[in-house]
């Protein structure tokens, strides 16, 4: 995989970054999304290690500056999935790091040992947006002048796509999903192929965004992150668009963040929360047609890619 550490100036710092791009440039494990998120959770683990331990070797990384920088993040107010997710990428460059002199703990010990509670999927909270904070998400994006941000959280609501899955569809994608009555998805989360029923919200952006994109285009990313391949940072742009602008936007009932929710609350509005509201859709659609609460679950559970009918559960939010 292809990366070059950006130079801080900082001496230790880059030395580590240094390393931390020749373990990169080996790396051919996980999805291409996965490995982009290891790598920011690893940028920032090298910062703080190189300042409060002067560290000098990756391969000398062990328990200790976990354990310190476990304390970092919870001092900073990192939930502790986020916490769980960071030290998953660290453990995962540490097991691609040539010559280790520490076996770092078993991740179940380690996380009980500081305090990491488990992180199960919350089955009664509201994650699924609203139809109006969707339109004034995307009316406020119009006002903007970013089109394309409305255009893609109106697929991802229509799909039930993640965002790297809706960024990264072609013009190819939406033809036969016009002409098969299905999207059908092969660059997704564990590189399984899935088949999404297509709704007829998603046969009008599809009809419309195919009048304006031309053959062999990517349909909801813009050239300029097609053409220098940072297609992952329009993710990012997305993202940060929604969290800069959601207050503006959510019901008052919902929390102030989208993590540590109370149980029978609503989660502030997220990417993901796109795919909540699509599911509770599809979900009420089948029981409407006849199926029972556990085939409605399964085939929403098909929609997702998660193949398990319980996941259905936490997209709904405790509705059922």
């Amino acid at each position: 995989m292809k990366f070059t550490w950006k130079k801080t100036g900082h001496g230790l710092t880059d030395n580590l970054g240094n390393q931390m791009q020749k373990i990169v440039r080996s790396m051919n494990q996980n999805r291409i999304g996965t490995r982009r998120r290891y790598i920011e959770a690893e940028k920032r683990f090298i910062k703080y290690v190189a300042k409060e331990f002067k560290l000098q070797k990756l391969a000398n990384v062990k328990d200790k500056h976990l354990e310190s920088y476990v304390s970092y993040m919870k001092e900073n107010g990192s939930s502790d999935k986020y916490i769980k997710n960071e030290l998953s990428a660290i453990r995962f460059f540490h097991n691609h790091t040539p010559d280790t002199k520490y076996e770092l703990k078993d991740s179940t010990v380690f996380n009980k040992e500081v305090g990491l509670g488990s992180t199960p999927d919350v089955k009664d909270i509201d994650r699924a947006w609203e139809e109006r904070e969707i339109n004034a998400m995307k009316d406020i994006a119009n006002e903007l002048g970013r089109q394309e941000i409305a255009d893609i959280i109106e697929v991802m609501r229509a799909t039930g796509c993640r965002i790297d899955e809706a960024c990264t569809l072609r013009d190819s994608d939406l033809r036969n999903a016009l002409s098969e009555g299905k999207l059908h998805l092969t660059n997704t989360k564990g590189g399984v192929p899935r088949d999404v029923p297509l709704t007829n919200r998603a046969r009008e952006i599809f009809e419309r965004k195919l009048t304006e994109i031309g053959r062999g285009e990517y349909a909801f990313t813009p050239r300029a992150y097609v053409n220098s391949h940072t297609i992952h940072k329009f993710e990012k742009s997305v993202q940060n668009f929604i969290y800069n602008h959601r207050d503006k936007v959510q019901v008052e009932d919902r929390a102030y963040s989208g993590h540590n929710v109370n149980p029978g609350g609503k989660g502030a509005l997220t990417a993901h929360g796109l795919r909540h509201a699509f599911a509770r859709e599809q979900y009420f659609k089948l029981r409407e047609e006849g199926l029972s609460k556990e085939q409605a679950r399964k085939e929403v559970s098909k929609m997702l890619g998660h193949h398990r009918a319980e996941i259905t559960k936490v997209y709904l939010g405790g509705l059922e």
